[in-house]
C-alpha cells in the first residue's frame, strides 16, 4: 500500500495516478497509458479532481493505491508566476459541485470529439485550469486523456513520487472522521437542490446569477446551506485539530511535524490574499448590492473561516517563533490610498473600498480622511491585536473621525 508523497508535492502539481478498478483499467487500456485519473493540489494536503461525484476536494493522506498502481507528480518545467498559479487555483476552486461527465471522458478514452458541455471529467478539468492561466498542456483541452497530460512538452516527472504505507497507519485514518467526504456530500446536497429548480446549475456562479434572476429563490436556497450543514462545516475540523489553534496542544504533538505543518501554513500565505478573505469580500459586495439571505450567510460564512485561517497563522507564527525558527519577512503596511491599499482593501471589503473612492473623487484629492474626506489628516494602523484578518489595518483620518473610531474601541496608532 503507498500514497502520494506530499512532502515532495506543491501547489499547482499535476497528480496522475490509476487504481485496480475495472473503470481504470478501461481507460488504461483505451490510452495505452499506466494512468487514468488527473488532479491538481491546490494547497497543502489538498487537490480538487472530477470523478464521479463530481468536482470535489480530496486529501492526500486519505487517498491509498496498491503497490502495482502507478502515481506520477507532473510540475510545470518554467515554473508558474504568482498569477498564473492563482489562475490555476482559483479556476479548480470554481469548479467545485460541478457534475462529472462519464460520456464524454469515455468519448475522449476512445477518441471520440464533440461539442463540449459545461461538466467536467479529470483531465478536461485539469487542461482548463491551466487553459484558464494561459498555460496549454494539450492541443484540445475540452477532450484530452490524463495520457495527454502524461505526455505534455510543458510538464517535468518530480521523483518520489509515491511513499509506502504501512497497514497500521492506513487502519488509523480509517477511524478518523473524514471531513472531506462530509464536505463533499454537503456540497452535493446544495447543489441537487439547486438543481431541482434550474437544471444548469453547475457551480456557485451559477446560483449566484440564478438567485439574481430569481429572488422568489433566496429563502429557499438558504433552507439548501441550512439542511445540508454547509454553513457548519467549520466546526467538524476544529473539533478535529484543536491543536492547530492552541501553542500549548502544539507542544504535545511530534515537533517535526508540528514545524512542517507550520512552514506549510505560513508558505501558503506568500502567493497572494487566502481564498476566506477573496470570498468573503466578494459575499459581502453581493450582500450589499442585493441585499439577499443567501449572500449574507455566506459573507458570515467566510468571515468566520478568515477567522479561524488567522488564528491558524498566529498560532503557527508563535510555535515557530517559540522554537527560535526564522519566520517569512513580514510585509510593511500599506500606506493610506495607494494602489496597493485599494487592491488590498476591495479584496476584502469591496463596498469600504469603493466608499472611499468616492469621498476622494468628491474633493479630488487623496490627502483626506479616507472616511470623510476632511483634513488635515493623518496616517493610521491599528493596534497590532486589533489588526483585521485580511485586507489594510491603516486608514487616512482626521481627527474627528480618530476620535469616532477610538471611542468605539478601534485603537489607532500613528503610521511610521
Amino acid at each position: 500500500m503507498k500514497r502520494i508523497n506530499d512532502t515532495v508535492l506543491k501547489s499547482g502539481d499535476i497528480i496522475l495516478t490509476t487504481s485496480t478498478e475495472a473503470v481504470s483499467k478501461a481507460i488504461r487500456i483505451a490510452t495505452r497509458s499506466d494512468i487514468s485519473h488527473a488532479m491538481v493540489c491546490v494547497e497543502g494536503h489538498s487537490v480538487i479532481d472530477a470523478t464521479a461525484e463530481g468536482v470535489q476536494a480530496r486529501n492526500t493522506q486519505r487517498l491509498f493505491y496498491e503497490d502495482g498502481c502507478s502515481i506520477y507528480i507532473l510540475r510545470l518545467r518554467k515554473g508558474f508566476t504568482n498569477a498564473q498559479l492563482n489562475a490555476v487555483i482559483t479556476f479548480m476552486r470554481a469548479q467545485i459541485g460541478t457534475q462529472y461527465s462519464t460520456k464524454e471522458a469515455a468519448q475522449t478514452a476512445l477518441g471520440g470529439t464533440r461539442r463540449p458541455s459545461r461538466k467536467q471529467f479529470c483531465s478536461r478539468l485539469v487542461a482548463q485550469a491551466f487553459s484558464h492561466a494561459g498555460i496549454e498542456l494539450v492541443g484540445n483541452v475540452n477532450f484530452c486523456s490524463p495520457a495527454d497530460l502524461k505526455e505534455s512538452p510543458l510538464l517535468m516527472a518530480i521523483g518520489n513520487p509515491a511513499i509506502e504505507v504501512p497497514a497500521e497507519e492506513k487502519a488509523r485514518w480509517d477511524k478518523h472522521v473524514d471531513s472531506t467526504e462530509i464536505m463533499r456530500k454537503a456540497i452535493n446536497d446544495v447543489f441537487a437542490g439547486a438543481r431541482a429548480k434550474n437544471k444548469d446549475i453547475q457551480t456557485f456562479d451559477d446560483v449566484h446569477r440564478h438567485l439574481v434572476e430569481n429572488p422568489e429563490d433566496d429563502d429557499a436556497f438558504c433552507a439548501l446551506l441550512e439542511r445540508s450543514g454547509y454553513l457548519m462545516l467549520w466546526q467538524i475540523e476544529l473539533e478535529k485539530n484543536p491543536w492547530q489553534y492552541d501553542v500549548a496542544l502544539m507542544n504535545g504533538h511530534n515537533s517535526e511535524e508540528v514545524e512542517a505543518y507550520c512552514r506549510m501554513t505560513l508558505r501558503d500565505q506568500e502567493s497572494g490574499p487566502h481564498r476566506y478573505i477573496v470570498n468573503r469580500g466578494a459575499y459581502r459586495l453581493f450582500s450589499r448590492q442585493f441585499g439577499f439571505r443567501f449572500f449574507h450567510a455566506m459573507a458570515e460564512l467566510y468571515q468566520h473561516l478568515a477567522s479561524l485561517h488567522a488564528q491558524r497563522i498566529k498560532t503557527a507564527t508563535a510555535w515557530l517563533t517559540m522554537r527560535g525558527h526564522p519566520l517569512p519577512a513580514r510585509p510593511p503596511e500599506l500606506v493610506p490610498h495607494t494602489p496597493e491599499w485599494f487592491a488590498s482593501l476591495e479584496q476584502w471589503d469591496p463596498p469600504q473600498a469603493m466608499m472611499t473612492r468616492v469621498v476622494i473623487d468628491a474633493v479630488g484629492r487623496s490627502d483626506v480622511c479616507s472616511g470623510c474626506g476632511d483634513d488635515p489628516a493623518s496616517d493610521y494602523v491599528l493596534e497590532e491585536s486589533q489588526r483585521p484578518l485580511g485586507g489594510p489595518s491603516t486608514l487616512r483620518l482626521c481627527s474627528d473621525c480618530l476620535g469616532i473610531r477610538r471611542s468605539a474601541g478601534e485603537y489607532y496608532v500613528p503610521l511610521t
